[in-house]
């Protein structure tokens, strides 16, 4: 039997993570087990999921699994955004927007429900967030997106000058729109909150690498220190699906890196000025958070290793500190406390994937960027889906599952870099 992979590693966890209590032990799948239904991937899908076959099948055994411990992954690796409207384009029919917007409101209506029925302290915060340009000839991009929001009947409110100012405390910004459903969290105390409320008949083993799918009468799940075997499997494991030999030439993952500061002093706090918290997206994202930190989000690569090698980090560290510094020069002495790359998953086309692969193994992944609010709907429904549920919300998050077929390697890995080199170079002055 394979050997298991290192354990949660502290040194590689995100700021997020590494400011969070130490969690109790882990526990971790041994030897051969069968369950009723087994979820891999303990994200926000995941964790929907299996809070919601719990639900619905309170006398099976729910088994989830994860490689790490819950919040360590990609869902406790992004910039804490539940973003209340998806990416919408002009370029997609309006009728695939609204459902994109019904998917996100419901995913948001959910999270927020669970975080206060179960009191999860992770920073929540309803403050909205700010899409912003900080140069003037940006102005169309911003206005496009304006009318996609004018074309869904999606609230927001237009910010420049002294408005916009009052809010992040500096002039760096030329306009901004801002959304107002937008929640901020610590997603990775959310996460382990969500972890730590499943319903009793949900067993969940961290630390546990799952190495193997096996389709069949039975799903024989292989894991580094045992096995599982299950009638359904679920797979919410985003972009590391391809490791497990499932849509391989359908997804591929991007990893962005961020950088989260010590508290504010005092004195820092009272330089800045503007409001106690806010979140910035664009280019570059930024965030001032209620534990009175900035966390600035720049770095887009293609691969999936998240992991960071010390000569990367202190580059980043510098490109994070210098970018800050253009926007708030009066905090010359914050220093950055933690640095993290984090993947996720994307498709040619934006569209998700959702659905059966085999017979007993469904999988709900690729949410290209936005998957806190549309991973945890596309979870719950994934779960209702299995069970021959019917609804208006899998109607939709069937009709935006879908994404065509990607070029091969090398080809995908050359055309992807292009892009990002390209955006890089074409976006260089938002920075």
């Amino acid at each position: 039997m394979p050997t298991r992979d290192p354990e949660t590693d502290l040194s590689q966890a995100s700021g997020w993570y590494a400011i969070l209590p130490k969690p109790p032990p882990a526990r971790r799948l041994s030897g051969h087990q069968v369950a009723d239904w087994v979820v891999v991937g303990a994200g926000v899908t995941g964790l929907a999921a299996a809070r919601r076959l719990g639900e619905l099948a309170p006398n099976a055994r729910v088994v989830l699994i994860d490689d790490y411990r819950i919040g360590y992954g990609a869902s406790g690796r992004n910039s804490g955004f539940i973003i209340d409207t998806p990416h919408l384009s002009e370029r997609v029919a309006t009728e695939t927007n609204q459902r994109l917007s019904r998917l996100v409101v419901a995913g948001l209506a959910e999270l927020e429900g669970l975080v206060r029925k179960h009191q999860i302290d992770c920073e929540w915060s309803p403050r909205g967030h700010l899409t912003a340009i900080v140069e003037r000839q940006r102005i169309e991009n911003l206005e496009a997106t304006a009318r996609s929001l004018d074309a869904v009947n999606e609230g927001y409110e237009w910010l420049e000058g002294d408005a916009l100012a009052r809010v992040v405390g500096t002039r760096h910004y030329y306009a901004a729109i801002n959304t107002p459903r937008t929640v901020l969290v610590n997603p990775a105390a959310m996460c382990r909150g969500l972890g730590d409320t499943l319903p009793v008949n949900v067993e969940v083993y961290e630390e546990t690498p799952v190495h193997s799918v096996r389709p069949g009468s039975m799903v024989q799940v292989e894991c580094a220190e045992g096995s599982i075997s299950a009638p359904n499997v679920l797979l919410t494991t985003n972009a590391f699906v391809t490791k497990l030999g499932f849509l391989k030439r359908h997804v591929f993952p991007l990893f962005e890196c961020a950088s989260l500061s010590r508290p504010l002093t005092v004195d820092e706090q009272a330089m800045m000025g503007g409001a106690a918290d806010w979140g910035i997206t664009g280019f570059a994202s930024m965030r001032r958070t209620l534990s009175n930190r900035i966390l600035v989000r720049h770095g887009t690569y293609y691969g999936s290793q998240f992991r960071l090698t010390q000569g990367m980090r202190t580059w980043l560290q510098g490109a994070h500190k210098t970018g800050m510094l253009k926007r708030f020069p009066m905090l010359g002495n914050l220093e950055f406390e933690h640095t993290w790359s984090g993947v996720y998953c994307m498709t040619r086309n934006w569209a998700s994937y959702f659905g059966r692969l085999e017979p007993g193994v469904f999988a709900s992944l690729g949410y290209s960027g936005v998957g806190v609010p549309r991973g945890t709907i596309s979870g719950k429904l994934l779960a209702e889906y299995a069970l021959g549920f019917e609804s208006a919300l899998i109607d939709d998050v069937r009709a935006v599952s879908g994404p065509p077929r990607l070029p091969p390697e090398p080809f995908l890995g050359l055309g992807v870099r292009a892009r990002l080199a390209w955006h890089r170079f074409s976006n260089r002055a938002e920075w």
